[in-house]
C-alpha cells in the first residue's frame, strides 16, 4: 500500500479516536466537576480554540515528511490515555477535595489538560494534506474534509451506540485507537525507519497493557473518592460508585455524593414533612432518593403503592447488590426519567416527594420550573402535597441565596394556593393546595408514627421564629424559573462567580478582544466560514441544552447529539464539492437555509415547548449541520488551493466554533436563556449573508 493511502487511512483513523476521546472527555470532566453542563461548553471551547491555533501552526512547519507525520499520528493515538489520567489525579492536587472550584479554577484547568491533545489534532489534518501533496498525492481541502468527517462519523456512531453501553473509558481509548496505531506503524515500515520502529513497539504494546488493565484503571480514582472503593460501574447515565469509610457506605453517581448510610434525620425529613399534612394517603411517587431507610419511614403510613422512579438501571442493581436498596412488596421501581414520567402519567397520587440535588444544573432545574410544577400538579389529588428540598442555612442567607429560593418560591406558587417552608437540615418546601402547619410532631403524634429524630429534636432546631423567618424573607417580586428562560441557573451562575469573589467581566472582555482582532485580520470567505462553525457549535450548545431540559439523560445521549452534527457535515461536503465552482449563489443558499432553521427552532420554544420525539433533535442537528457542510469548499474554491485555504479555512471554522460553543454555552444560555441565544445566532447568520449580498 502506498504512503498516500495510509496518509488518507491514518485520516479516518485519527477522526474515529479523535471524537470518541472528546466525547469521553465531556463525560469525564462532567464526571469531576458534578454534572455542570456548562463544562461541556468550557471543553469544546478549549478543543476547538487549542485545535484551531494547531491548524494555523501547520502553516508554519515548512519539512514535510512521512516520518515526521506517522510519529505525530502515533503519539496522538496514545496520548489519550495520559490525558485522562492526569485529569482524574490532578483534579484531587490542584483543587480542596469535595469543593466545587470556580469558574476561572475549572476553565484554566481544562484549558491546560485539553491543550496537547486537541494541538496535536488541529495541526495534523492540514499537516496531512501538506505531506500527501509533498509526495505527489492530489487530494483537495474539500476532499480532506470529507475524509476526516467519515472518521468522525464512525468514531461518533460506534462510541454512542456500542463503546459507551460496554467499555469503561481507558478500553475506549484503546479500542478507538488501533486504526491509527497500525496506520501509523505502517508508515514507519513503508519508510523503512528501523530506529523509530524499535522505539514505537515496546510504546505501542505498554500502551495496550496499561489500557486494559482494570485494576490500574480503577486506582486512578481512589484520590477523588479518598476511600474503600467497593463498587464501580460505568453506567452510559453516569459513573456509579461505591465507597466505604469505617462502617459507612457512600454512594455516588458522576461525582455527586447521592446517599450516605446512617442518615435518618434526611429520611424522617423529606418524608414526615409532607406526608404528615395528609388525612389518608394512597398512592405516594419519590422521584429518587429511595435508597437507605426512606422507604420504611414511608411504609409508616400504610399508603396503597409507592411508585419509585430513578433513570439509572445500574444504580437500582448497585444500590441492591451492596445491600443500600430495601424495595419491598407496596414499592414498585420505575426506571425512567422523573420528568418524563410525571408528564406522562396518568396516575394520581396523594404525594410527590423529590429527593434531589440543587437545582445547578439544567438537568435538575428542569424540575423546579413553571412547566413542571404544572404538570406534578396535575397528577396529584385534589389535597395532594408536593415537597423538596433546598440546601440553605435558615441562620444566614446572602442576597443570592435569597433571590433562588424566591425565584422558586413564586413558580411553585403560581400552581399551588399554599406554600409553606420549614427550615430543617435543609429548607423543605412543601406545596399544596389544603392548609400547611409547620407543627409536625403534633401531626405524627395525631397519626400515631414514630420517629427517631423528629421527637426528639424538632422543636429544639425548628423554632416559630424560624419559620416565620424563612417564609417572610421570600422576595415576591423574584422573576419565576421556567425552562426556556432558566432563571435558578443565572442565579446560579452569578453565585459560582460571588463564593470565589470572581467576576465574569474580565472573560468577557479579554474574549471579546482576541475576537475583534481575529476578525479584523481575516478575509470575507474566511468570516463566513467563522459565523458557520460559530453557529453550528452554537446550534449544538442549544440542542445539547434543550435535550437536557426536555429529557435530562444528556450523559447519555451526547454522543448520538454530537455524532448527527457530524453526519450531516458529509453529506453537506459532498454536495458543496459537486456546485463548488457555482460559488456566491451556494454560499447564500447554505445561508438561507440556516436562517430559516434557526427562526424554526425560535418559534419552536416560544410555541410548542412540549414533549417531542429524540429523533427530532437528531434530524435538526443533521439538517443544520448539512448545510454548514456545503460552504467548506465552495469557500476553499473561492479562494483558491493555490493559496493552502487548507490551513487559514479549518482555522477559521474552528476559532468561529470555539467562539460560538463558549458565548452560547457559557454566557447567552446561562445568563439570558434560550430565545436570547437562538436570536443572537440569527443576527450572526444575517451578517454573514448581507456580507455575501453586498460583495462582489
Amino acid at each position: 500500500m502506498s504512503a498516500i493511502s495510509l496518509i488518507i487511512i491514518s485520516v479516518v483513523g485519527t477522526g474515529i479516536s479523535s471524537i470518541s476521546v472528546q466525547l469521553l472527555f465531556l463525560r469525564e470532566f462532567l464526571s469531576q466537576f458534578q454534572g455542570n453542563e456548562i463544562t461541556i461548553s468550557l471543553v469544546l471551547f478549549c478543543w476547538l480554540i487549542i485545535s484551531g491555533f494547531g491548524s494555523l501552526t501547520s502553516k508554519f512547519v515548512n519539512a514535510r515528511s512521512v516520518t515526521f507525520y506517522s510519529a505525530i499520528a502515533l503519539i496522538t493515538a496514545i496520548f489519550p490515555l495520559i490525558q485522562i489520567v492526569a485529569i482524574r489525579i490532578l483534579r484531587e492536587i490542584f483543587f480542596v477535595h469535595g469543593k466545587s472550584p470556580g469558574f476561572y479554577s475549572t476553565f484554566f484547568f481544562i484549558l491546560a489538560l485539553s491543550t496537547p491533545y486537541a494541538f496535536l489534532i488541529g495541526f495534523l489534518l492540514p499537516y496531512s494534506l501538506s505531506t500527501i501533496r509533498s509526495i505527489g498525492g492530489k487530494i483537495t481541502s474539500g476532499g480532506l474534509y470529507i475524509t476526516d468527517n467519515i472518521g468522525d462519523i464512525t468514531g461518533g456512531v460506534l462510541f454512542s451506540f456500542i463503546l459507551v453501553y460496554f467499555f469503561t473509558p481507558f478500553k475506549i481509548i484503546a479500542l478507538t485507537a488501533v486504526v491509527l496505531i497500525i496506520v501509523s506503524l505502517m508508515l514507519i515500515v513503508h519508510e523503512k525507519k528501523l530506529a523509530p520502529l524499535l522505539l514505537s513497539t515496546p510504546i505501542v504494546i505498554l500502551f495496550f497493557i496499561i489500557t486494559i488493565n482494570t485494576n490500574f484503571e480503577l486506582s486512578t480514582l481512589f484520590r477523588q473518592y479518598s476511600a474503600d472503593i467497593v463498587n464501580y460501574t460505568e453506567s452510559p447515565y453516569g459513573r456509579i460508585i461505591v465507597t466505604k469509610e469505617n462502617e459507612e457506605y457512600t454512594l455516588w453517581e458522576s461525582g455527586t455524593p447521592i446517599y450516605s448510610s446512617f442518615d435518618i434525620t434526611n429520611a424522617e425529613e423529606k418524608v414526615h414533612y409532607p406526608l404528615c399534612q395528609l388525612d389518608s394517603i394512597e398512592n405516594v411517587l419519590l422521584v429518587s432518593g429511595g435508597i437507605g431507610e426512606t422507604f420504611d419511614e414511608i411504609l409508616k403510613y400504610s399508603p396503597h403503592g409507592i411508585d419509585y422512579v430513578e433513570l439509572d438501571p445500574a444504580l437500582i442493581e448497585t444500590a441492591t447488590l451492596t445491600g443500600l436498596l430495601h424495595a419491598g412488596k407496596k414499592v414498585n421501581v420505575i426506571l425512567e426519567d422523573g420528568r418524563q414520567y410525571i408528564t406522562n402519567s396518568k396516575k394520581k397520587y396523594s404525594a410527590i416527594i423529590l429527593d434531589l440535588p440543587e437545582p445547578d444544573t439544567f438537568q435538575l432545574n428542569r424540575f423546579y420550573t413553571t412547566e413542571f410544577f404544572s404538570r406534578a400538579k396535575s397528577i396529584l389529588r385534589k389535597e395532594g402535597i408536593l415537597s423538596f428540598s433546598l440546601d440553605a442555612n435558615p441562620n444566614y442567607l446572602s442576597d443570592i441565596r435569597i433571590k433562588k429560593l424566591s425565584s422558586i418560591y413564586n413558580t411553585v406558587s403560581e400552581h399551588f394556593q399554599n406554600v409553606l417552608l420549614i427550615p430543617g437540615e435543609e429548607i423543605y418546601f412543601l406545596a399544596s393546595n389544603k392548609n400547611l402547619t409547620a407543627d409536625i410532631p403534633l401531626e405524627l403524634k395525631k397519626h400515631s408514627i414514630p420517629t427517631s429524630y423528629i421527637d426528639g429534636f424538632y422543636h429544639g432546631n425548628i423554632t416559630e421564629e424560624r419559620v416565620k423567618f424563612i417564609n417572610d424573607v421570600i422576595n415576591k417580586h423574584e422573576p419565576k424559573n421556567s425552562d426556556f428562560e432558566p432563571r435558578v441557573i443565572n442565579i446560579m451562575f452569578k453565585e459560582w462567580f460571588k463564593k470565589h469573589g470572581t467576576s465574569p467581566n474580565w472573560f468577557i472582555a479579554a474574549l471579546l478582544s482576541v475576537l475583534v482582532l481575529y476578525l479584523s485580520l481575516m478575509k470575507k470567505e474566511e468570516f463566513i466560514l467563522f459565523s458557520t462553525g460559530f453557529v453550528s457549535m452554537g446550534v449544538e450548545m442549544l440542542l445539547l441544552f434543550s435535550f437536557q431540559i426536555v429529557y435530562g439523560y444528556l450523559y447519555l445521549k451526547i454522543g448520538a447529539i454530537i455524532t448527527s452534527l457530524l453526519l450531516g457535515l458529509l453529506p453537506g461536503a459532498i454536495i458543496g464539492n459537486i456546485y463548488k465552482r457555482r460559488g456566491k449563489p451556494v454560499l447564500i443558499c447554505a445561508e438561507a437555509g440556516m436562517i430559516l432553521l434557526l427562526t424554526m427552532y425560535l418559534m419552536w420554544t416560544y410555541v410548542s415547548q412540549g414533549i417531542i420525539q429524540e429523533f427530532v433533535f437528531l434530524i435538526y442537528g443533521f439538517t443544520f449541520s448539512l448545510f454548514c457542510g456545503i460552504q467548506f469548499p465552495v469557500a476553499a474554491e473561492k479562494i483558491g488551493e493555490y493559496k493552502s485555504p487548507a490551513s487559514l479555512l479549518f482555522s477559521a471554522d474552528l476559532i468561529g466554533a470555539a467562539f460560538g460553543t463558549l458565548l452560547v454555552g457559557v454566557l447567552l444560555i446561562p445568563f439570558l436563556g434560550i430565545h436570547a441565544a437562538v436570536i443572537a445566532l440569527i443576527l450572526i447568520k444575517a451578517t454573514s449573508t448581507a456580507l455575501l449580498l453586498l460583495g462582489r
